[in-house]
């Protein structure tokens, strides 16, 4: 397998280069020290298996998972200091959760799972994740940070999510979550079938959707259940057809 190791701390990547070494079954393709870099490398190199350190300055092991969650993800193994991000990491599509300092054996143990992950994909294809450009079922919950800590948002109380730049504004019952992501990336983890795309820069959960109101010029504005206005600039029979699809 080839390996991406991602962890602020060089002591910790020289350690786990070591041990990996002496384990002998893998090809260390790269190594970075921030989220952005890992995601950068992630999307470049493709590795089969990433380590991933949980706490990192900027953008930490967390929000990288977010940003990769689909078929740009590889297999994670996080690993981190802090015991008490396993409930957060688990609500998370990885592998394995390895506690700093951890053994020899523990690695070893969460190789073999990756291996293993990976030879069944290899004689069953249809659970290998998605190449690039392909489907993956729809993501029920969502992890979120706000204020040091983190959310699990699902996705029925989703209202609606804009995009703002580099990042994404989603709307819940719950309130309003800023979220290092672009609409595109979150567009294939939602279910088409109860969310719809208003416009190139917001999507709308069908469920939430009152009415449309109709403005001067042909302009229209779909009005959600809290309120809130998002412009429609596709046809109003596409919408038309996704509420009437509606389960």
């Amino acid at each position: 397998m080839n390996v991406l190791i991602v962890d602020d701390e060089r002591p910790a990547r020289q350690r786990l280069r070591a041990q990996l070494e002496e384990l002998g079954s893998v090809t260390i393709v790269g190594e970075c020290d921030d989220g952005e870099s890992a995601v950068r490398h992630a999307l470049e190199l493709r590795p089969d298996l990433m380590f991933l350190d949980v706490q990192m300055p900027g953008m930490d092991g967390l929000e990288v998972v977010q940003c990769l969650r689909g078929p740009d993800l590889p297999r994670t193994i996080f690993t981190t200091a802090h015991r008490d991000h396993a409930v957060e990491a688990f609500a998370l599509p990885v592998l394995d959760y390895l506690l700093k300092p951890y053994s020899l054996d523990r690695l070893r143990q969460a190789l073999d799972r990756a291996e293993k992950r990976q030879s069944d994909a290899a004689v069953c294809p249809a659970e290998a994740p998605p190449a690039a450009g392909g489907t993956n079922a729809p993501v029920e919950r969502f992890l979120v940070k706000a204020n040091r800590r983190y959310h699990i948002v699902p996705a029925d109380q989703i209202i609606a999510v804009e995009a703002a730049a580099n990042y994404i504004i989603m709307r819940t019952t719950n309130g309003r979550h800023v979220l290092r992501r672009t609409l595109q990336q979150i567009e294939t983890e939602l279910d088409p079938a109860r969310f719809f795309r208003a416009s190139r820069s917001a999507i709308v959960s069908l469920p939430h959707v009152t009415e449309v109101k109709c403005g001067p010029h042909q302009t229209r504005n779909i009005i959600l259940s809290d309120g809130h206005q998002i412009p429609l600039t596709r046809r109003l029979r596409e919408l038309q057809t996704s509420l009437a699809a509606l389960d």
